[in-house]
């Protein structure tokens, strides 16, 4: 390995050692930007709009808007355009800057620059500006990187500075100030509301302990910078367009880490690389470092490299780049969490936050310039390269009996703009049958394979077993969809496609005559609980039937299968057009099909007013938050009820439990968390809650609360390990990473004649594992209706130990109590917002869990 660019605090005096000389109450531009450096009086500094200084109080979303729509409007250096908008509706900006003369011809540029980035291109004679993004404060509170944007933009829109002007004639720069403006906007808030005239600087201090949930997230509790790859959330896909649109060459990505830190850029740890990013992109990211340590160093700051941080995940904005020919840094600043913070390297001041940030992306975009010829060659090269090892194979992806998870991945390789065909003829793969209409086709010939090629990937085997992320995230895995790969191509590609194949399905017309008694729908489509949620608030009666049967429809005789929902008409034309009209509805909207039935007698299977069915009933559901409980997993629920299937979704603190009515809910979520708070009587009123014929639908944490709590499980005693051979305390992190679960994707069998597993085409379904914990079983042959394989292992990395101990283990308990139903999960089957397989599961859950009946065979005997 390299010998670490890094310098400890301990030979520079601290890793705060300046920061005492920059405090919030006292500090002025000078100190941000001093030396030679001229300024355009005409171009106002930030304090002018703000009112007062940046770093003396924490930035507003709407102060930063109104200060670069300021700038823009007085700068011919400045053009700034609003990319999107969040989920509470801010704007999301984007502010190019260059010279005049490059701002006057910026599409001819960008269209030269994305032009260079095809397979093949020559090398352009007119020498074409380095794009440089530099991208702030994803995480919302780590907010030095969104004022640090402030005092940048300022600095490259009035600096009469020599050299400031070379690199605008040589670079276009693009700044996003703040890709997280909700959770910036929620932590701005909080560290304002609690800041003193005489800033406190004790950890223990209000300002510096954030309520839940914390800033780092958006609205919906997301971790924006896993977001990337996934697409889940509306600032990202709003961020990728621009990426995909621009192709930039150099990308910064600006964070915070603890506070007892120093500073660190990028390299990260070399041996924890992504295999499929060139070694070249390592090389660079050296070369831009000595930029990055020399500006550093003149400030006195203490700062580090190729430790802790990896480049494996390419759903990250440091990683999304290396796949695709720009090289990209993360920028990790020790945290002030507030104005100011003791800490064991001396009180760490804001204004100190931001003048570090400041400084790395100035030499960043010097690191750029100076190497602008070496970036676009390599970018040039990468793709070039990348088409030279594609070879003539494809990517095939069936819609696995449901239309919509394949429009919604489909959706998501266009938006990272990866070629995607329909399928021209019938296809084998992989002992899977691809049918034209019913997959799509990504040949490996394109200038996207090597992005490509990371969202198929599954590996099992790794160089280094430590991974700062997940070690694995096959994209049609966590969707739940078939996928194989065909050597070759050729014979295979239909249409290009430039949108999302159509989901809308077709309600089969009643013919003349009597009305139909029922329509049914099966329940394949991923959007089928949102159909039902809307039917029954029109005060439709619907039923879900547990065997399958064959009915009599216009077109002739046709099977449904179990979990079929039936809409009974009643026989009354009115009603039925009604019906008919909210199911075409429906099937624009949700991919729903739905048939006629004509007669209430089968020809074969149950009949329509068969005993094995169940009513459903509208979905009202309690999601538990607050202290002790996963934000992440939290939020994933939250965004999967309400934004995805429009499910009003009522978000309860954990506390209120003791005290609140909960007869109005049909079920109560527990995610991921300590569930240590919740009293004996608060676990009696869930008891009974779940005895009146509610649903308590848990996971992981939650899961092992309600399994010990509610239905008396005892959890496994874990015996002390054996003392073994002396080992160096150097291999420690080697060591107890070599016995983990890095976030990998394991098969789960199902059982589809439960009602948990209703809707899905094949008895197998990928689960994404991020734990050791394993769920405790049940004797009850029939409660676990999800099961690990005896091999699950699909992709990513697991000790050996962990897999033997996991296999055959249940993955999801479902347990009668009383009139309702208690559901563990071992997982978060809404893992980040894309595990469309999984998170199928816990829809069923919330919208069948209370049809699950008693398995116990005593009481079968004794009826």
């Amino acid at each position: 390995m390299t010998k670490p660019l890094v310098v400890f605090a301990l030979l520079l005096g601290g890793a705060c050692s300046a920061s005492a000389d920059l405090t919030p109450n006292g500090v002025t531009l000078a100190d941000y930007l001093p030396g030679v450096a001229r300024y355009d009086a005409s171009v106002p500094p930030p304090a002018a709009v703000l009112g007062h200084e940046v770093g003396a109080w924490h930035l507003r979303p709407d102060q930063s808007v109104a200060y670069l729509e300021r700038l823009a409007a007085v700068s011919d250096r400045v053009a700034i355009e609003e990319t999107g908008r969040s989920h509470e509706r801010r704007p999301q900006l984007l502010l190019t800057i260059s010279s005049p003369a490059n701002l006057a011809r910026l599409d001819e540029i960008q269209r030269a620059h994305r032009a260079s980035t095809e397979p093949g291109a020559a090398p352009s004679a007119s020498e074409l500006p380095v794009v440089v993004w530099l991208g702030f404060s994803i995480h919302g509170n780590e907010p030095s990187g969104a004022s640090a944007a402030l005092l940048t933009a300022y600095h490259l829109a009035a600096s009469k500075d020599p050299e400031v002007l070379g690199w605008l004639d040589r670079a276009v720069v693009l700044i996003d100030p703040m890709l997280n403006p909700d959770g910036l906007g929620r932590f701005a808030a909080h560290a304002n509301e609690w800041r003193g005239k005489v800033p406190v600087a004790h950890p223990s201090h209000r300002e510096h302990v954030e309520d839940w949930p914390p800033g780092r997230t958006n609205h919906y509790f997301f971790d924006l910078n896993r977001d990337w790859l996934p697409l889940s959330q509306p600032e990202s896909r709003a961020r990728v367009a621009v990426f995909q649109r621009w192709r930039p060459n150099v990308f910064a990505d600006f964070h915070e880490m603890g506070s007892n830190s120093s500073y660190f850029f990028q390299p990260g740890v070399p041996s924890r690389q992504n295999p499929l990013t060139p070694a070249k992109n390592l090389e660079l990211t050296r070369a831009l470092a000595k930029f990055h340590a020399r500006a550093l160093d003149a400030l006195g700051s203490a700062y580090y490299t190729e430790e802790t941080f990896d480049d494996f995940y390419y759903g990250k904005g440091s990683t999304y780049p290396d796949v695709q020919g720009a090289v990209g840094i993360l920028f990790e600043q020790a945290s002030a969490r507030g104005h100011v913070q003791d800490t064991p390297n001396g009180p760490l001041n804001f204004p100190f936050t931001i003048r570090n940030q400041l400084t790395t992306a100035l030499s960043t975009i010097r690191g750029a310039v100076e190497s602008r010829a070496e970036l676009q060659a390599y970018q040039r090269e990468f793709y070039a390269e990348a088409l030279r090892s594609a070879g003539e194979g494809a990517y095939l992806v069936g819609d696995g009996k449901d239309p919509v998870r394949l429009a919604l991945i489909t959706e998501i390789f266009l938006a990272h703009g990866i070629e995607v065909h329909g399928l021209a003829k019938k296809t084998e793969a992989g002992g899977r049958t691809y049918q034209p209409g019913r997959a799509v086709v990504l040949p490996l010939r394109q200038r996207q394979v090597q992005l490509l090629r990371a969202m198929f990937a599954a590996p099992t085997r790794f160089a280094d077993p430590v991974f700062y992320d997940v070690s694995a995230w096959t994209l049609p895995d966590a969707f739940g969809l078939p996928h194989g790969e065909v050597p070759a191509a050729a014979g295979l590609l239909g249409e290009r496609l430039t949108a999302a194949p159509p989901t809308g399905a077709e309600v089969q017309p009643a013919k003349e005559g009597p009305p139909p008694v029922a329509y049914a729908f099966e329940w394949r489509s991923t959007f089928a609980p949102r159909a039902v949620q809307r039917l029954l608030a029109a005060e439709l009666r619907l039923r879900v039937v547990h065997r399958s049967f064959v009915a009599e429809t216009p077109s002739g005789r046709r099977a449904f299968d179990r979990g079929t929902v039936l809409v009974p008409t009643g026989a009354d034309p009115r009603r039925a057009a009604q019906i008919r009209g909210l199911l075409a509805e429906a099937a624009k909207n949700d991919g729903v099909e739905s048939f006629a039935l004509l007669s209430g007698l089968t020809p074969e299977g149950v009949d329509l007013g068969t005993p094995s069915s169940s009513p459903l009933t509208f979905a009202k559901p309690l999601v538990v938050i607050g202290r002790g409980v996963a934000v992440s997993e939290a939020g994933e629920a939250w965004h999967v009820l309400d934004e995805r299937f429009g499910i009003a979704t009522t978000l309860v603190e954990m506390r209120e439990l003791a005290t609140l009515d909960l007869t109005p809910f049909t079920t109560i979520v527990l995610v991921d968390g300590s569930y240590r708070e919740l009293s004996a009587d608060t676990a009696k009123r869930l008891e009974s809650f779940v005895r009146g014929g509610g649903v308590l639908v848990t996971q992981k944490g939650g899961a092992r609360w309600a399994g010990r709590e509610l239905l008396g499980i005892k959890e496994e005693e874990k015996k002390p390990e054996p003392a073994g051979e002396p080992r160096p305390y150097a291999e420690f992190e080697q060591d107890s990473a070599i016995r983990q679960v890095a976030g990998s994707i394991f098969r789960a069998g199902l059982d589809l004649t439960h009602p948990l597993a209703y809707g899905f085409a094949e008895p197998q379904v990928a689960l994404f594992r991020d734990h050791e914990t394993l769920l405790e079983g049940t004797p009850n042959a029939y409660e676990a209706p999800v099961r690990y394989g005896a091999e699950p292992l699909l992709a990513g990395f697991v000790s050996p130990d962990n897999l033997k101990r996991l296999g055959k283990t249940p993955a999801v308990v479902a347990t009668r109590l009383g009139r309702g139903t208690v559901i563990r999960f071992a997982d978060n089957p809404n893992f980040r917002g894309f595990w469309y397989g999984s998170s199928r599961l816990f829809l069923n859950a919330v919208f069948l869990g209370a049809t699950v009946q008693s398995t116990e065979l005593a009481a079968a005997v004794g009826e």
